[in-house]
């Protein structure tokens, strides 16, 4: 039964610098102080709505919820700078003691949120205030870890969108303070938003929201003088971390890594753990991820999500209570697609995982595409070619992408994809036992290029019997001479697809797509040399993949022990 919930909205609370930020404050209407959860948002207290935990969750079970506009943004005084990260870690330290100060909170504070609401959490608990106990950031990343996935190339359709909107906001301040506005920035914002495949196509990309003024210009990104994502000292890390991400969440490498660095710190069970379910960067986290329904456990109300955060903030808010107890199990949860269940783990990933390769080798019997083999070719070296046109990108559909209101993220069909000349393709032999792949897995590619800098993009795919072709995973890398000719010999390029946790059913196929651009997603490489970005052209590129003899190209999986052989018929 739901507590009786008291809600006070618009209290102020005063930073440092005598800046007021306002929070609506939820709390139970009896009973002596409790332990509090903040919540930080930038996108109005009012509208939190987050299916990962929400305030009216904390109430019911005995907790007070706090939840803030940050600086500048809707009730709260102040300046918003949407890239500028310095006042995120000191105005949650505020109010973590401001929470702790009040006569319903009993001392004890936890933060909760999804990305945004998660960076500020990193960069609050680096400030080490007093009275805070835990954090639990879903969906998060830091600029080391998201440099790292991304390998180079810029995430456009998230970056773009979410300028194009806070873009929108600087416009509209603007002419409420009876500042002129230039006619021009108002059609180039408006265009972002509803057509973004025609600036989106500009060289450079640097004029995009070239607007004097502006706090998220593209250029000043490019030369480095604004962070997209904050970074954080995680040695001054020093609470308890509740983990939550998503296989096809834009930040799910960044998740899982900080998980892992903050494990490595401090390795004692129940400390830091980590859940990572079927979902994409969204509010709700349904069953229904892509084309693939995950069953009655993979929303987050199925995972019992709310429940699992509750559970962590009373073993570390609450010691000694009711629900205090060690979590039992090992400290990763993971939902595993094909299997549609959650499993327990110690660590990520899983200790009893072991390395499973998977080589490239040309096609066989008047076939087309090339193969992708269990153990080394035995017929020497070989290679396939493609011409890469940045004029004529690759579509992106599906995967961890981020383009708000626009492109479908998750496990979708790539088949259409599959006929293009500038895709190269290595499909298994139908598999004759389920294969776990539960890891990072990568791709090691031999790959050629007749340009001094180009780029090349990866994915890994699950064939049904029925033809379709699931997105599992996916991965780019920028290559790149020092010398500005073109490479005499293949660069030996390791590319990082990332983590999943994915059955291939037996009578499946495992399929590698080899090509060089994933766009809106990621920026068009265009095959000169440069900072990404600045390009003024682009010129078309062949591309060869080498493999076999002493030209090594292979898909490099974790899988459980059992299927580590992967049987093929």
């Amino acid at each position: 039964m739901g507590r009786t919930t008291l809600v006070e909205h618009d209290v102020p609370v005063e930073m440092r610098d005598g800046t007021v930020l306002r929070a609506d404050v939820w709390r139970p209407a009896e009973g002596p102080p409790s332990p509090a959860v903040l919540f930080r948002t930038p996108y109005g207290k009012s509208q939190l709505g987050l299916a990962t935990l929400t305030p009216a969750q904390c109430v019911d079970r005995g907790y007070a919820a706090v939840v803030q506009d940050t600086r500048g943004r809707f009730g709260s005084e102040g300046e918003w700078a949407p890239l500028d990260w310095s006042r995120e870690g000191p105005d949650g330290y505020d109010t973590v003691e401001w929470t702790a100060g009040q006569p319903w909170c009993d001392g004890n504070v936890a933060m909760a949120g999804t990305s945004y609401q998660a960076i500020v959490q990193w960069l609050a608990a680096m400030e080490k205030p007093p009275h805070l106990r835990a954090i639990a950031p879903a969906m998060s990343t830091s600029a080391l870890f998201d440099a790292e996935q991304l390998g180079g190339a810029l995430r456009l359709d998230h970056l773009t969108s979410w300028l194009g909107l806070t873009a929108l906001e600087w416009v509209q301040r603007r002419a409420a303070a009876g500042d002129p506005v230039d006619g021009a920035v108002v059609a180039e914002v408006v265009q972002l938003l509803t057509t973004p495949e025609v600036p989106l196509r500009r060289w450079p990309l640097s004029t995009i929201l070239d607007f004097e003024g502006f706090p998220g210009r593209l250029r000043d990104i490019f030369a480095g003088k604004v962070a997209t994502v904050a970074d954080y000292r995680l040695d001054e890390v020093g609470v308890p971390t509740f983990s939550v991400g998503g296989w096809y969440d834009v930040f799910s490498h960044g998740t899982i890594e900080l998980h892992r660095a903050m494990r490595s710190r401090d390795p004692v069970a129940g400390r830091h753990e980590l859940v990572v379910g079927p979902w994409v960067h969204s509010g709700q986290l349904p069953q229904v991820q892509g084309e693939v329904n995950t069953g009655p456990y993979g929303s987050a109300q199925g995972a019992r999500l709310a429940d699992l955060h509750m559970d962590f903030f009373d073993r570390h808010l609450r010691p000694g209570g009711e629900r205090a107890g060690e979590a039992a199990g090992g400290d990763v949860r993971y939902f595993l697609f094909g299997d549609d269940a959650w499993h327990r783990a110690e660590s990520w990933p899983p200790p009893e995982a072991v390395d499973a390769s998977w080589y490239l080798a040309g096609p066989e019997g008047g076939e087309e595409d090339g193969r992708l083999l269990p153990e080394p070719p035995q017929e020497g070296f070989g290679q396939d070619a493609f011409t890469y046109d940045p004029e004529n990108p690759v579509p992106s559909h599906g995967g961890r992408v981020l383009q708000l209101g626009r492109l479908a993220a998750g496990p979708l069909n790539q088949a259409h994809l599959e006929t293009r000349p500038d895709v190269l393709l290595y499909t298994s032999e139908p598999l004759t036992e389920p294969l776990d792949v539960v890891g990072r897995q990568r791709l090691r590619l031999r790959f050629g290029s007749d340009a001094p800098a180009t780029a090349v993009v990866a994915k890994l795919t699950d064939v049904h019997p029925d033809g379709r072709s699931l997105l599992v995973a996916e991965a780019s890398l920028r290559l790149e001479t020092e010398d500005g000719a073109p490479p005499e010999e293949p660069y030996d390029a390791d590319l990082l697809l990332g983590d999943t946790a994915w059955r291939f059913a037996a009578g499946h196929r495992l399929r590698v797509h080899v090509t060089s651009s994933n766009f809106p997603h990621l920026d068009r490489h265009p095959n000169v040399p440069g900072p990404v970005g600045t390009a003024e052209h682009c010129r078309p590129a062949r591309q060869t993949v080498w493999y076999g003899g002493p030209y090594e190209s292979a898909l490099r999986l974790r899988v459980l022990p059992a299927r580590a052989a992967g049987g093929t018929a």
